[in-house]
């Protein structure tokens, strides 16, 4: 899969696999990490992943759900949407088949994705839904030498009641990796071309990367179900980074390849013979200068919404990128919440950031940023703050 916004491509796609089908024999190998066919892209897997059980889903490799070829039962575009539809091949180890929807918006970065799993075993079976994103972090050298690009990070979130003693687990790699960083409540990984892996226990629903080196920024948001069993000791999202080092029997230090993955997991869930599951997610990229500091429905923020006083003025500060088209409207409330005045700050779209750098005056303590789509119309959050000992809020519809 591709996901690109203009000319920029966020997902990491292997040129050397590009366009080439293999057999299952040579799918699967010898059965290890080292005979997997990583194409890129986007992909969908049962977790948790291990190969010393039963209830661990033994891949990649895996010619059946990984690499299996998916039946395409519906492919349309229409005036204000396209979609696309594939199942896989039933999986009788696992018990699972599964679905995977795409759905894209007129006027919008936006892709609405939809993964169902489905048991068709005679038996009770219990998996996580596992997406997982690769994410493109090269850059080309001014030598023009392809190499890794160390603006590219990924944030998320850390659960302030995390179950992990650092906010973060390592599940693969070294335990002092340099790139596994907390900043404030963020958890950070700020690529340096090292393997490795962690998960994260977040709560807020939401995963980005960043390649601040053009400006490129790319959100997943989601839903997490309070009090349900996670996989991987609880782990809502992790990140996986290729690179320098060694896990299992790969070796990466010639193979050019450099790429972060944002993954989401769904809770664990237990079906009956028949029944199913769904996970759903929600893609948005932008320009935004990044690093991402968080994500809304939207868009995301590198600099928080902030705002400052002096006598009656006030100043309106942030850096956002949006993932509609429309036009951005600032809202003053008063302390009940009351709209007292707005006024139109101009277009926005998703191929432009959005810097805001505004003087006002006005007596207001409560600003929202809104953007009214030409899509839909709708009103969406951006970005909250508190300052002055008041809480702000913007919104982009």
């Amino acid at each position: 899969m591709a996901y690109d916004l203009a000319a920029h491509p966020f997902f990491f796609v292997d040129p050397a696999l590009a366009g080439k089908i293999f057999s299952p024999e040579e799918n699967q190998g010898d059965g290890t990490l080292a005979a997997w066919k990583n194409y890129g892209g986007d992909k969908t897997w049962p977790a948790p992943q291990g190969w010393e059980q039963d209830d661990q889903w033994h891949g990649p490799p895996d010619p059946v759900l990984d690499t299996g070829r998916y039946i395409v039962v519906t492919c349309e575009y229409k005036s204000h949407y396209a979609q696309i539809v594939m199942v896989s091949p039933p999986d009788p180890r696992t018990g699972v088949q599964i679905t995977r929807q795409f759905r894209l918006e007129r006027a919008t970065s936006r892709v609405a994705v939809t993964l169902r799993f489905r048991n068709i075993a005679e038996r009770p079976i219990r998996w996580s839904i596992w997406d997982v994103v690769q994410l493109d972090a090269s850059l080309v050298t001014a030598q023009g030498v392809k190499s890794f690009d160390p603006s590219c990070v990924v944030t998320t979130p850390l659960n302030p009641h995390s179950r992990f003693p650092q906010g973060y687990k390592v599940m693969f790699g070294a335990d002092d990796n340099p790139q596994w960083q907390v900043d404030g409540g963020l958890f950070r990984a700020s690529y340096q071309w090292q393997i490795g892996k962690v998960g994260i226990d977040s709560t807020a629903g939401w995963i980005a990367f960043c390649q601040a080196s053009q400006a490129m920024a790319f959100a997943t948001r989601f839903s997490v179900e309070p009090g349900a069993e996670y996989p991987d000791d609880g782990a809502t999202v992790e990140c996986w980074t290729i690179g320098a080092g060694q896990v299992a029997n790969l070796d990466y230090a010639d193979s050019g390849i450099y790429l972060m993955e944002t993954e989401v997991l769904g809770p664990l869930v237990t079906l009956a013979p028949g029944d199913e599951t769904v996970l759903e997610l929600e893609w948005g990229c932008c320009r935004c200068a990044g690093p991402i500091v968080d994500v809304q429905e939207a868009g995301c923020s590198s600099q928080g919404l902030a705002l400052t006083r002096s006598d009656n003025e006030v100043r309106l500060t942030g850096s956002f990128g949006v993932f509609d088209a429309g036009e951005l409207i600032l809202i003053w409330r008063d302390e009940a919440g009351a709209e007292i005045g707005r006024a139109s700050l101009g277009a926005v779209d998703p191929l432009h950031p959005v810097v805001l750098d505004r003087a006002a005056r006005a007596s207001a303590v409560h600003a929202e940023l809104s953007v009214v789509a030409t899509a839909d119309g709708a009103s969406r959050l951006l970005a909250t703050t508190v300052t002055d000992a008041q809480r702000l809020s913007s919104s982009v519809a």
